[in-house]
C-alpha cells in the first residue's frame, strides 16, 4: 500500500461500498473511459485532505464554469488530483458523499476523470481495480468460452469469421470442412510455411471454439488449441510460434481504432482489456529474451529468417491504422527490431534500409493520396500528416542506422502534428543509456527536451534523471542542459528551479526568480535555508524587491507580507556584518512611507522600528 494517511485507508467494508456506490453513480461506459485513463497514466498525484465531516456546498456540483480554489483542494474529506484530458481538469472527490463530487470538465454528471481518479485511489489502497470497474457485473467475469448466438456483455467474436450456419462442435472430426487430423498434418510443416499461412491454420485451428467474448479465459483456451497442434520445432522457431500466438489472439482481442459507420474512437471493453494486458506482459516479456538461433544453419535458418522478416511486415501492416490513444502493435514493432532483429544484423544494415524503403512507401502513398483528394476538389492540406506509428517506425530506423539528424526530423514532424506520447520518445533515450552510448544520449536529450513540454511533470522528472546520468559521463555536456531547459521555458520551469537548486546554482537561481517576478513568500522555507546559509547575499535583491512590490499593494495584507521579509531581512544583514546599512535601509523605508499609517502599525509590531 502506498503513503496514504491513516485516516484514509479503507477497511473490506468500507471497500464494498465504494464498489457499489460507483455502480450507482456511473454508467459502464464512463466506467470503461475512466479505466482507459487511468491505464494511460493521465492521472496526476491524489491529495488528501483530513478526513472531517462538515457541510458541503452541493450547489457546486459538476459546475464546471466555477474555478476550483486552493481551499476546494483542501477540504476536509476530499481527494483532489488533476486527470490530463483534452485539457488538464481538476476533481475533487467528497468521499463522505460521492455523488456530490465535482469535476471541472463541461460534464455535468459523474464524468471519467472522476472515475479514473477513483480508480488510482483504489490502486494506492492495494485494492483490486477490476472490481470498480467491473462494478455493474452481476456474474463472475471468468467466462467459459462458448457458442452464443445473441448479443452478449462484450464484442462478439469469431476466430475465421465463420458464417452463423457453420458447424462450432468442439469434436475432432471435423471444423470447416476440414479434419482435425489434417490440420496436425499442416501443421508439421510450419517451418517452411508463411506467416500469412500460420494465421490461416490458427484460425481453421480455433473454429472448433466457435463465437465468444475476448476474456482471459477464452483467450487462454484458444491459446491452448494452438499449442496442441504446434510440432517440435528449433528454439528460435518456438520463440517466434510463441510471438505470433499471442500477436493473432491480441489481434482478435481489439476492434479498429474507429467505428466504421460513425467514425468515432473505439474502446476495448473491460473483458477485453484485461486480455489484452495479460496479453502484452506477455509480448514484453518474450521479447526481452534474447533469439537462441544457436544450432540453426542451411535450410532451417533461411526459414526462420523469412519467417521474422514476415513477422516484422505483419506487425507494420497491422500498426499503421493505430492512435496514440489506442496502440498495441506499435510498440512490439519496435521491440521487435531492438531486441530480435538488429542483433542478428551484425552490423549489416541492408535489412533496416529494406525496411526503411518500405516504410517511405507508406508515406510516399499518404502523400500521393492527399494530392489526389486535392485534385477531385476536397479541401487541400498544407502538409500531409502522417499515421504516428509510421512516424515513430520510420524514427526508428533510422536510429537504428544511426542517422539521427533524419530521425529527429521525423519525430519532431510527429510531435507538430499531433503530439508523441511521452513513453514513446522516452524510449530512445533509456535505450541509448543501456547501450552507453553518452556522447549521443547528450544529443538526443537536446533534441527531444523540447517534444515533452506539456501539461504533465512525470515525463520531465524523467527526462532529468537522464540528464544526471548523461552528465556524469560527459561533465562538459552539461551547459548543453541548462540551454535546452530554457528552450524549454515556461513548461520545464519546475525541472529548471529543480535543477539550479540540487546544483547549488544560487546565482542563477535568484537571477531566474528576479527575472519572473516570483514571491519569496511563495517558497517553504527549506528551498531558501541553503541559499540564506551558503550565499545570503544573493537573496537581498530578491527580498527587496519584493518588499517593494508588497508595500506597493498599499494593504494590510501587503504591509505584513513586507514585514515578514523585512524580518528575514534584518537577519541577513545581521548574518553578513553589515548592520549599518540595514539601520539606513529600515529607516529610509519607514519615512519615505510615513504617511502610510497602517504599515507604520505593522512595522512596529514587527519591532522594526520604535
Amino acid at each position: 500500500m502506498m503513503n496514504i494517511p491513516d485516516e484514509w485507508k479503507m477497511d473490506d467494508a468500507q471497500w464494498n461500498a465504494l464498489i457499489h456506490k460507483v455502480a450507482e453513480l456511473y454508467n459502464n461506459l464512463t466506467i470503461m473511459r475512466g479505466f482507459q485513463y487511468y491505464k494511460q497514466k493521465r492521472v496526476g498525484p491524489l491529495f488528501f485532505s483530513n478526513r472531517q465531516t462538515k457541510h458541503h456546498d452541493t450547489s457546486a456540483i459538476y459546475d464546471h464554469t466555477r474555478s476550483l480554489t486552493e481551499s476546494d483542494s483542501y477540504e476536509a474529506g476530499t481527494i483532489t488530483a488533476e486527470v490530463q484530458g483534452t485539457e488538464a481538469y481538476t476533481v475533487v472527490l467528497y468521499m463522505e458523499a460521492l455523488s456530490t463530487s465535482r469535476c471541472t470538465c463541461p460534464v455535468n454528471t459523474p464524468c471519467k476523470h472522476m472515475a479514473a481518479v477513483l480508480m488510482s485511489y483504489a490502486e494506492q489502497q492495494g485494492r483490486p481495480v477490476p472490481a470498480l470497474v467491473n462494478a455493474h457485473a452481476t456474474t463472475s467475469l471468468k467466462q467459459v468460452a462458448k457458442p452464443v448466438t445473441m448479443a452478449s456483455s462484450g464484442r462478439a467474436y469469431r476466430f475465421g469469421g465463420a458464417s452463423d450456419g457453420e458447424p462450432t462442435g468442439k469434436d475432432h472430426d471435423a471444423s470447416d470442412g476440414r479434419q482435425y487430423s489434417e490440420i496436425k498434418e499442416q501443421a508439421s510443416e510450419l517451418a517452411g510455411m508463411s506467416i500469412p499461412e500460420w494465421h490461416e491454420l490458427f484460425r481453421d485451428s480455433l473454429r472448433r471454439l466457435g463465437t465468444g467474448t475476448a476474456t482471459t479465459a477464452y483467450i487462454q483456451e484458444a491459446s491452448d488449441e494452438l499449442y496442441a497442434i504446434k510440432p517440435k520445432l528449433s528454439t528460435a522457431m518456438d520463440q517466434l510460434f510463441e510471438l505470433q500466438v499471442l500477436l493473432y489472439l491480441m489481434r482478435y482481442c481489439i476492434p479498429p481504432a474507429r467505428n466504421s459507420i460513425t467514425n468515432t474512437p473505439v474502446y476495448l471493453s473491460y473483458p477485453a482489456q484485461l486480455a489484452v494486458d495479460t496479453l502484452q506482459k506477455s509480448l514484453e516479456a518474450l521479447l526481452l529474451q534474447p533469439l537462441d538461433c544457436a544450432g540453426l544453419q542451411g535450410m532451417a535458418l533461411e526459414q526462420f529468417q523469412a519467417r521474422l522478416g514476415e513477422t516484422a511486415g505483419y506487425l507494420r501492416k497491422e500498426m499503421m491504422p493505430e492512435t496514440a490513444n489506442m496502440m498495441f502493435f506499435t510498440p512490439v514493432y519496435s521491440k521487435l527490431w531492438l531486441n530480435w532483429i538488429v542483433p542478428q544484423l551484425q552490423g549489416k544494415s541492408d535489412l533496416l534500409q529494406t525496411e526503411l524503403g518500405a516504410l517511405n512507401s507508406i508515406e510516399e502513398d499518404a502523400a500521393k493520396q492527399a494530392k489526389e483528394r486535392m485534385l477531385n476538389g476536397q479541401r487541400a492540406v498544407s502538409k500531409v500528416t502522417l499515421p504516428l506509428p509510421l512516424v515513430l517506425a520510420q524514427g526508428w530506423m533510422h536510429y537504428h542506422l544511426k542517422q539521427d539528424t533524419a530521425a529527429w526530423q521525423k519525430l519532431v514532424h510527429g510531435s507538430t502534428a499531433y503530439g508523441i506520447p511521452p513513453e514513446h520518445l522516452l524510449q530512445f533515450l533509456h535505450i541509448l543509456v543501456d547501450a552507453a552510448e553518452w556522447t549521443r544520449l547528450v544529443e538526443w536529450l537536446v533534441q527531444l527536451g523540447p517534444m515533452l513540454t506539456n501539461r504533465r511533470s512525470t515525463p520531465l522528472q524523467d527526462y532529468m534523471q537522464l540528464w544526471n546520468i548523461a552528465i556524469q559521463h560527459v561533465p562538459e555536456s552539461e551547459h548543453r542542459m541548462w540551454d535546452t531547459l530554457v528552450s524549454m521555458l515556461p513548461h520545464s520551469r519546475p525541472a529548471y528551479e529543480d535543477a539550479m537548486h540540487s546544483r547549488a546554482q544560487w546565482r542563477r537561481w535568484i537571477d531566474f526568480q528576479l527575472s519572473t517576478g516570483t514571491e519569496p513568500l511563495e517558497f517553504r522555507v527549506a528551498v531558501l535555508q541553503p541559499i540564506e546559509k551558503e550565499a545570503p547575499e544573493l537573496l537581498l535583491p530578491f527580498y527587496h524587491q519584493a518588499v517593494e512590490r508588497y508595500i506597493g499593494h498599499k494593504n494590510r495584507d501587503g504591509y505584513k507580507a513586507a514585514v515578514k521579509l523585512l524580518k528575514r531581512l534584518s537577519k541577513i544583514y545581521k548574518k553578513l556584518k553589515h548592520d549599518e546599512q540595514w539601520e539606513h535601509f529600515i529607516t529610509t523605508i519607514a519615512v519615505r512611507n510615513s504617511r502610510l499609517r497602517a504599515l507604520q502599525e505593522e512595522l512596529r509590531k514587527g519591532k522594526l522600528i520604535p
